[in-house]
């Protein structure tokens, strides 16, 4: 078995509309908010988890390659040829079946740059808050009557830097890597522009676009964006 290289994926992603990613609700004031969004527990920023820019993508892959679990759960197996697993990960007992090798994409926290931290910083300035509260209404289908609801949601415009890596191996008896970057990873972050990440998309939350997509040195932004999904 022999690491032939290691992809590095880097970039921007601009939130086009407000974005929630829900955070702790363990140390809520009274007549604070209770639904809250994620945020580093150090220095109070938010920010975007890795774990939701990847589950995302795995969410929408499996359905991309007809992988949903029947019982609706996370798609894990044992074939040595998977990319859905080989890609994101599988369950420890299928991991030990396959002998297919460590998961191949690694996807890290997305931070604010600089421009929009200074940004979230003069918007809580002139506010007394650096998000935006989102009000809805679900209506009762027979009294009419409102049941308000309000989230919270970082604003539109603000940008992220995000990095990931991609491990491409050979040599794994019964392995075929075969085009799994190109047809699950690029393919996944296509489907991230069409879909959204966080809670709420189909209301209108979280969809996003990427001012840059670079893959070891060179610009693929144009050629994401015209992958069929």
């Amino acid at each position: 078995m022999i690491l032939k290289e290691i992809k590095d994926i880097k970039g921007i992603i601009k939130i086009k509309t407000g974005l929630r990613v829900g955070g702790s609700t363990e140390n809520i004031e009274i007549g604070g908010n209770d639904n809250p969004i994620i945020r580093n527990p150090l220095t109070g920023e938010v920010y975007i988890p890795g774990s939701s820019i990847k589950g995302k993508m795995r969410y929408l892959t499996e359905w991309l390659e007809g992988s949903v679990d029947s019982r609706g759960k996370v798609h894990t197996c044992s074939d040595k040829n998977c990319g859905v697993c080989n890609t994101f990960g599988r369950g420890a007992e299928d991991s030990k079946k396959a002998m297919s090798g460590p998961t191949r994409l690694i996807v890290r926290d997305a931070y604010l740059t600089e421009d929009s931290r200074k940004a979230l910083f003069e918007l809580k300035a002139r506010t007394g808050s650096d998000t935006e509260r989102k009000y809805e209404n679900n209506i009762n289908r027979l009294s009419s009557e409102a049941m308000p609801r309000d989230i919270e949601r970082i604003p539109a415009g603000m940008e992220f830097e995000f990095n990931m890596s991609y491990k491409v191996f050979e040599g794994i008896e019964g392995v075929t890597e075969g085009n799994n970057f190109e047809n699950i990873v690029l393919r996944g972050l296509k489907a991230l522009l069409l879909e959204g990440i966080g809670g709420g998309v189909s209301r209108g939350n979280g969809q996003i676009e990427f001012v840059k997509l670079i893959v070891d040195g060179a610009d693929i932004k144009d050629k994401v964006e015209a992958i069929n999904v």
